[in-house]
């Protein structure tokens, strides 16, 4: 998880707080697809303003289109249900001296926004066993779309001739009714609509998972075996940690706290209880290493 890693797609991590992932996330191994209406950016949480276009001489004058932009914007975001993480950036060299930089775990804006301000902790996944089993889990209530968040920012004015992801195109909805056209135009600007935010947002490297599910329940998502480590906040307690080390006890996984020395982040590799078992001269070489590393 931390040593010689080389491949930026291999892992996700999630940073959530302390609480939430003793009582909910270890505890019962599962994750919740949040609603994407409940997200802190604008732009998802808010009703989408579509405009109304037509290729034709269709008259838009009867259509209401306050009322024809609230149904497609409700149809597209009040079935979706949104998971998401950050990722590591690339290149990383193997050299976790220089990579601790660019990786998702490393992020301060996203302990001090999503973490408790540095007391939560960021759940590390294997990206490949994630994927897996969202769409085993997941596939059958419906869509699924996963990938990268890009970053743009762009201006209130748009061209409505290239830019038509906010557009309601009359004369494919009259053409194909109003069930159809929800599917086509989310098929069509799914990437402008759900995996792009404005660039202030960028330092979040995020990957994100949405399923579109026609259910009022809860959608948890039963990790099995994708959980690959634990980091703990600078902040984290001491209690909390315990907790979570319980837990995890016999799980095989990574555990390690962040520890920041001046503007300096680096691994509380002195803390002998995030290695169980590894003792005496082995762990004494693995401090030496480290440290010379570091040096």
């Amino acid at each position: 998880m931390i040593e010689g890693v080389k491949d930026a797609d291999r892992y996700l991590y999630h940073y959530t707080t302390a609480e939430t992932a003793i009582a909910f996330i270890l505890k019962n191994k599962s994750l919740k697809f949040g609603r994407y209406t409940g997200t802190n950016d604008p732009k998802e949480a808010k009703t989408w303003d579509f405009d109304l276009g037509t290729n034709g001489t269709i008259d838009l004058g009867k259509y209401d289109m306050r009322e024809v932009s609230r149904w497609l914007s409700g149809e597209l975001k009040e079935r979706a249900r949104v998971a998401c993480f950050s990722k590591d950036t690339a290149p990383l060299s193997g050299n976790h001296l220089d990579d601790i930089f660019r990786r998702g775990y490393c992020k301060p804006r996203m302990w001090a926004q999503y973490a408790s301000k540095h007391a939560g902790v960021c759940i590390v996944f294997e990206r490949a066993k994630l994927a897996q089993l969202v769409q085993s889990q997941f596939g059958p209530r419906g869509p699924i779309l996963a990938g990268p968040v890009t970053y743009v920012d762009r201006s209130v004015v748009r061209n409505l001739v290239r830019d038509q992801a906010y557009m309601i195109n009359v004369d494919v909805l009259e053409t194909v009714g109003r069930n159809q056209y929800v599917a086509l135009h989310l098929r069509t600007h799914y990437q402008r609509l759900f995996f792009e935010k404005m660039a202030d947002w960028r330092d979040e490297s995020e990957w994100r998972w949405i399923v579109f599910a026609d259910t009022a329940d809860e959608l948890l998502l039963d990790l099995e075996d994708s959980i690959a480590g634990v980091m703990f906040g600078e902040a984290c307690e001491e209690k909390a940690i315990t907790e979570v080390m319980k837990i995890t006890e016999s799980w095989g996984i990574w555990r390690m706290g962040l520890k920041w020395k001046n503007c300096s982040p680096w691994y509380d590799y002195a803390n002998l209880r995030y290695v169980p078992g590894v003792m005496g001269t082995q762990w004494a070489k693995h401090v030496r290493d480290a440290t010379k590393t570091s040096s």
